[in-house]
């Protein structure tokens, strides 16, 4: 983990970003993370971004679009192997390759099933096989639990478990995503201590933030 962030270190630095980091390790003096509309337990020792991902570029038939979304980062071995995200997309871009919209009163199985087509046209995962789709609460909320698998280039079988609910402020997903062999069971407790451990703050139901003017110029 210290090489991971290193080598984050070096590349944040020769691309002349920002001082602050894009990556932290988490101890037990930032053990809560909070972003504008949630907040989790990150277990200790792991690394999370430090500041919330605003927006996102998404091709959509074609055509490369900006879109606002937040969501922060959490691995233990680094991203390429275990990624732990954690996803609040508004209502109007909750599935935007798909061009389906969220509502208040859409029901779990709904959004999960909308929420599996999304991921397989955006991340070119057509075989992506869902184990189970059953009902769950985060927080406060009703929601979905999902188990997928697919299989990598190489041939290696990765888990993704993600919970999701809907409410009027858009689509929450807090998904974990590592190889079957070993890494899967390895932390799946501290990813449902982290599950557990989640909730929406009064920030969520505050009017969505500007686009910056720089980012659109990515569009």
């Amino acid at each position: 983990m210290k090489k991971f962030l290193t080598l984050m270190a070096v590349v944040l630095l020769a691309s002349g970003c920002a001082p602050t980091p894009y990556w932290t390790l988490t101890d037990e003096s930032n053990q809560v993370v909070k972003s504008t509309s949630f907040q989790m337990d990150v277990p200790k020792g792991w690394a999370r971004t430090t500041k919330p991902v605003t927006w996102e570029r998404v091709d959509i038939d074609g055509e490369t679009r900006t879109l606002l979304l937040e969501s922060m980062g959490v691995t233990r071995d680094g991203v390429g192997i275990h990624a732990v995200s954690v996803t609040r997309r508004y209502p109007e871009t909750a599935f935007p390759t798909i061009k389906k919209k969220s509502t208040a009163n859409m029901l779990p199985p709904e959004a999960a099933d909308l929420y599996v087509s999304e991921l397989r046209k955006r991340s070119g995962l057509e075989r992506l096989t869902v184990s189970s789709n059953k009902p769950a609460r985060i927080g406060d909320k009703p929601g979905f639990e999902l188990l997928m698998q697919f299989k990598n280039e190489d041939g290696l079988r990765i888990q993704i478990l993600t919970y999701g609910f809907v409410d009027k402020t858009g689509l929450y997903t807090l998904s974990y995503r590592a190889p079957v062999l070993y890494f899967y069971d390895r932390d799946y407790a501290s990813f449902k201590r982290l599950v557990g451990s989640f909730r929406q703050l009064p920030g969520a139901f505050e009017p969505p933030p500007e686009i910056p003017a720089w980012a659109k110029l990515f569009t």
